[in-house]
């Protein structure tokens, strides 16, 4: 009995460790964190991204009319019976035709069509770089703006436990007589700020991550997933030159090649408005039987006569001249937005540089410094709370900070990145 009772016991601790172990399988499952790099969001949100989607479905698209656009017209196919009597059935005819016809312009138009629409291939995979640029800034952004809350959130909590460590060391000198009631009630203030800021930084890194998310072509389904960001908010001055961006940004940015491409067609449409001129062909073949003889064929040749030249070809003349000049004129201003915005990001590219840079090599190191110095006078007694407390704000403001100058810094580069149509910052001839 006693010995059946100890199996029991065994049995049911048994049961109770699997039934642990089955538990912690599953909530380590649901926690599960996924590691994720700055390339592999970009991988993902290219691959996932219902833009670059449409924007690769319109290649298609293009291709197919380009198939459709260089197609000869459907031929002609014909029967004719001739010569029946009055009265009688279509089989007493006396004469038969069976007529083969086929009509099509000029073969110098399908040339000219045929270029017209490589042209709009290209305009299509291009748009499709503007498109992919534009997710690429996105992903990048939203990947660093929730690294820089992540640091927020650590300055946060250091400031969370400071602010709670003096709060009740406060409490302690007013009880034994050596502070004030106005000592204690600061540093309650600042304790409950402390507080309040962490929660407003995680609900920020919540947002952030929902950005993320969204960028990555993710929806609803993948905003409650923990992403681990293996990728480092670190200060890299990559030195970058204006003038080299100069020498090859009009070969390399999608806007322009664009409006190029455009004003390509236009041109190509132009030559197709004056070859309009030129007639259409149609060429037939018969094959007749007459009176019983079946050995009667025929052929013919036409071609079409711009007799009205004055109203439809000089109307398509006149608005193809028009486009040219529209396309040429657009390409111009395209041109001049691009060099605008160009220049406009680079200005803010190099103000956030230097702040930056007055961060880590003057503010942030002095910050540093006076905080040192007020915790060893304020242990020595010889400083307020008060004094200590602005110390503290100071070198904690400082920090947030350099990480908000950090974002704006990468955030300006990223912008220079998808005016200029590729990664400047692993182009070494891009740099000074």
């Amino acid at each position: 009995m006693l010995s059946f009772a100890k199996s029991r016991i065994a049995g049911n601790k048994l049961f109770i460790l699997y039934v642990a172990l089955v538990l912690s399988l599953n909530l380590y499952g649901q926690t599960e964190i996924k590691e994720l790099s700055l390339n592999e969001a970009i991988e993902i949100g290219l691959k996932n991204n219902p833009e670059v989607k449409r924007a690769m479905e319109n290649i298609s698209a293009s291709k197919g009319r380009f198939w459709s656009g260089i197609s000869l017209p459907q031929p002609e196919v014909g029967v004719s019976y001739e010569y029946a009597p009055v009265n009688s059935s279509l089989s007493n005819y006396n004469e038969k035709t069976l007529a083969v016809s086929q009509s099509f312009e000029f073969p110098t138009n399908y040339f000219l069509k045929g270029s017209k629409f490589n042209k709009e291939e290209e305009v299509a995979a291009y748009k499709l770089n503007l498109v992919e640029r534009s997710v690429i800034n996105q992903i990048k952004t939203n990947y660093y703006k929730a690294l820089a809350k992540q640091y927020q959130i650590k300055s946060a909590e250091e400031n969370l436990v400071i602010s709670e460590d003096f709060f009740k060391k406060a409490e302690i000198r007013q009880n034994v007589g050596e502070g004030t009631n106005l000592e204690r009630l600061t540093a309650k203030v600042q304790y409950t700020e402390a507080r309040n800021n962490l929660e407003v930084a995680k609900n920020e890194l919540t947002t952030a991550f929902a950005e993320l998310n969204y960028s990555l072509g993710f929806g609803k389904q993948s905003y409650d997933s923990n992403f681990s960001l293996t990728d480092s908010l670190v200060f890299v001055d990559h030195n970058i030159s204006l003038v080299q961006i100069y020498k090859s940004f009009e070969e390399t940015n999608p806007q322009i090649k664009i409006a190029e491409l455009e004003y390509g067609i236009s041109s190509v449409e132009k030559s197709l408005a004056w070859s309009s001129l030129l007639p259409n062909i149609n060429l037939s073949y018969f094959k007749q039987a007459r009176d019983g003889d079946n050995g009667f064929y025929g052929a013919s040749f036409g071609v079409s006569v711009p007799l009205w030249f004055m109203f439809d070809q000089r109307g398509k003349i006149q608005e193809a001249v028009a486009n040219q000049s529209i396309s040429e004129s657009e390409l111009q201003l395209t041109k001049n937005e691009v060099v605008l915005k160009l220049k406009s990001a680079f200005t803010d590219h190099e103000n956030n540089l230097k702040q930056v840079k007055l961060y880590v090599n003057d503010i942030l190191p002095q910050a540093e410094e006076i905080y040192r110095t007020a915790i060893k006078s304020y242990d020595a007694g010889e400083l307020t709370y008060l004094e200590y407390l602005q110390a503290k704000q100071t070198l904690i403001s400082s920090r947030n900070n350099y990480i908000n100058a950090l974002f704006n810094h990468y955030q300006s580069v990223f912008r220079i990145e998808e005016i200029v149509g590729q990664n400047i910052i692993d182009k070494s001839e891009l740099e000074k």
